[in-house]
């Protein structure tokens, strides 16, 4: 039964590899690799502790701009949560890679051959995805924070666009990406149960 299932695997992870396109393979690049990314986290951080508005009855576009300032313990508290569940996320499910010790795709002795690696193929383990893990465990924190429907739509657009990245570059297979997923979301639910309980010391003081 697992051996069907990791085949089930591997040939869904062919199937979307061999999906590419030669101007498709920057923007996958892109959204796989982390350092790009820093400007998204900063503005996340900084939103932890003002808030953005628009007040359509002034004149001029820089005038309707508001910024108001959030709750400080609350936006520490929630960065605290944040560095914790990506350091955890990230340890953790490095960790899992060690002990399930399953080959990436490029070093897969049934996909290597066919796989189409265009990131650098290093050997390594491959179950769970980390930055599966690490941008789940963001987006699912962080909207739960925000509340703002805009914002839920584009952090989980961009959370499963990068998960698809991983095996359009060739270093995933889409459980390794799935399970990292659901791991991801697993910690951030764990997380906000503590700043919930934090905050409500906080109020109640």
């Amino acid at each position: 039964m697992f051996d069907r299932i990791q085949d089930m695997d591997r040939e869904l992870f062919l199937f979307l590899n061999s999906q590419n396109t030669h101007s498709l393979d920057y923007l996958m690049i892109l959204f796989s690799a982390r350092l790009p990314w820093l400007p998204l986290y900063l503005a996340i951080i900084f939103s932890l502790f003002w808030k953005c508005s628009f007040d359509m009855s002034r004149e001029g576009f820089f005038n309707k701009i508001v910024i108001e300032k959030r709750d400080r313990k609350a936006g520490w508290i929630m960065l605290a949560a944040i560095l914790a569940t990506f350091f955890l996320t990230d340890f953790l499910s490095n960790q899992i890679k060690y002990m399930v010790d399953r080959l990436r795709p490029g070093w897969d002795p049934c996909t290597y051959h066919l796989a189409r690696v265009i990131e650098n193929n290093r050997f390594s383990f491959s179950f769970v995805s980390s930055h599966a893990s690490n941008v789940f465990g963001l987006a699912v924190l962080t909207s739960w924070f925000f509340k703002v429907r805009w914002y839920k739509i584009l952090i989980f657009s961009w959370a499963l666009i990068v998960c698809y990245s991983r095996v359009y570059v060739g270093r995933h297979f889409p459980g390794d990406v799935i399970f990292g997923a659901m791991f991801g979301t697993l910690l951030a639910m764990v997380s906000i149960m503590v700043v919930k309980y934090l905050l409500k010391r906080i109020n109640s003081k």
